[in-house]
């Protein structure tokens, strides 16, 4: 672990010194996301270990070299692409000439020659030869003339539709006018039998009462399942405030946050889990605010 820490300050010196990128391997990139990781995980098996520290410097070495490479490769397309797509030099030419930085990853192969394309659509959109083509496009469009048509005459589908109409409205006068059905005597409507309702008690002794499985995993007509895991989870990642009584470094959480430095008398807010690892060393105690 120590070994490819070393081996990105050597990176790091080399980017800042050099105008060139430097080597570095073709899983360059693979290989730090597993470092950082590793630094992840050893931070929150031991939180009072020096891998805090080491974890912060290494995200900011790898973040430098990363942007560092990335302004050479741009600065390096730009340059390729002047050389190579000349514009408002008469008729515009595109001769790429083959200035591919050294020492590319995959990754960055596939980033610079991205650049290299949208580089190149952009000056034949803007070059003479473009705008030409889109003078003479326009010159060669003739819009149509327009016929006026006469609203006057009735189309044949206009006169179908009203023959459709008048036939519809003929055959509505000679239907035969619905009856109303009679209705009763507000007498008979008001005195309906009424039905009785049966007692509450009955209705508690038909059905009987609902009994809890034992099982806390089974399901009933109205609770879904109940995931007693993911409660734990919650409860174990729940922010608690504590007092710390020692002078303590910075902590890598279970939700992955950075806390402390800690100082004596120190009012902190953090995950359980990790407040639980205080607590157990005599290092503070949980205050309710």
């Amino acid at each position: 672990m120590d070994q490819f820490y070393q081996e990105l300050r050597k990176i790091q010196k080399k980017e800042r010194n050099n105008a060139t990128l430097a080597r570095v391997e073709e899983d360059f990139y693979t290989r730090i996301h597993v470092y950082l990781d590793e630094l992840r995980q050893e931070a929150i098996r031991d939180p009072f270990s020096n891998v805090h520290g080491m974890l912060k410097e290494a995200q900011i070495i790898a973040t430098e070299i990363c942007e560092r490479r990335e302004h050479k490769i741009t600065d390096a397309a730009v340059v390729n692409i002047h050389r190579s797509y000349h514009l408002f030099t008469g008729k515009p030419q595109f001769d790429l000439v083959d200035t591919t930085p050294l020492n590319l990853t995959p990754e960055e192969e596939k980033f610079y020659f991205s650049l290299i394309d949208n580089l190149k659509n952009h000056r034949h959109n803007i070059s003479l030869e473009k705008l030409s083509d889109d003078d003479e496009k326009e010159k060669k469009v003739i819009k149509p003339k327009e016929t006026q048509k006469n609203t006057l005459i009735p189309t044949p589908a206009e006169e179908k539709q009203e023959d459709e109409v008048l036939n519809r409205l003929d055959e509505i006068s000679k239907a035969k006018p619905i009856k109303p059905e009679p209705r009763q005597p507000i007498e008979k409507q008001i005195n309906k039998p009424k039905v009785e309702a049966a007692p509450i008690e009955a209705k508690q002794k038909e059905e009987p009462p609902k009994v809890i499985e034992d099982n806390p995993n089974a399901f009933d007509e109205q609770d879904e399942f109940y995931d007693f895991e993911s409660k734990k989870v919650a409860r174990d990642t729940e922010l608690v405030t504590m007092l710390v009584f020692d002078e303590i470094g910075p902590i890598v959480g279970v939700d992955e946050k950075v806390y402390g430095p800690f100082r004596p008398q120190d009012l902190v807010t953090l995950p359980l889990i990790n407040a639980k690892v205080f607590f157990k060393n005599r290092k503070g105690r949980q205050v309710k605010i």
